[in-house]
């Protein structure tokens, strides 16, 4: 009994558990609005973001003159290009590009669970300081995301529950690369049911449809 105990101190513990249990908890949710804002920095692009569980997401980033507009409304999927005022609709959602574009509270916003954020991966936590702040540092392995190399998503959740950064680390014909968001939540949010909609001008053109 001694010996398989030893063993099993010695062998990683499986920490995925405890991961879900601190990215659920780190899920705005503001008193009396069903809608969750966010605001974000992210490398130099600024992104903002409305969500209401389950049912619809609008993400907005800006970068210098390039803005794009994405959205779900339940029924279908909206990409909107403001410099080039082109656009493409799909009947399914886009994970990837909320994940993408709004990154891992975003996405957690919208679903209200970490499901879609591990995709079945062993998660690993451990405690370490961001700045001066005690977090726990959550690394979810993302092999399965195609496109990149040895790809992790990081995230620190402090002690009262707040997602402070998240970063995206891989590489790229051999390099390494790191995205980081830093959120701020609006809270209480400003946002209605009108905020998911995107108003595009009537000479916007269809960049492509799938089917």
């Amino acid at each position: 009994m001694t010996l398989i105990l030893f063993f099993l101190l010695l062998s990683p513990q499986d920490q995925t558990a405890e991961a879900k249990k601190l990215l659920e908890a780190a899920i705005p949710v503001p008193k009396d609005s069903p809608i969750v804002q966010l605001e974000w920095e992210n490398d130099g692009k600024s992104g903002s973001g409305v969500f209401q569980r389950g049912k619809a997401w609008r993400v907005d980033t800006k970068k210098g003159e390039v803005e794009i507009s994405s959205a779900w409304d339940g029924k279908g999927f909206l990409c909107y290009r403001k410099r080039s005022n082109t656009y493409f609709r799909n009947p399914k959602d886009s994970p990837s590009m909320l994940l993408s574009d709004g990154g891992a509270l975003a996405e957690l916003c919208y679903t209200g669970s970490a499901d879609r954020v591990l995709n079945g991966n062993k998660a690993t936590v451990k405690k370490e300081k961001l700045g001066d702040v005690e977090c726990s540092h959550i690394v979810i392995p993302r092999p399965d995301l195609q496109g990149y190399t040895d790809l992790e998503l990081h995230v620190w959740v402090d002690a009262d529950k707040h997602c402070l950064r998240y970063s995206k680390r891989y590489k790229a014909q051999g390099k390494p690369y790191e995205n980081t968001f830093v959120y701020k939540v609006v809270d209480p949010p400003t946002a209605t049911s009108d905020n998911f909609e995107i108003k595009m001008p009537a000479d916007a053109k269809v960049l492509g449809a799938s089917k």
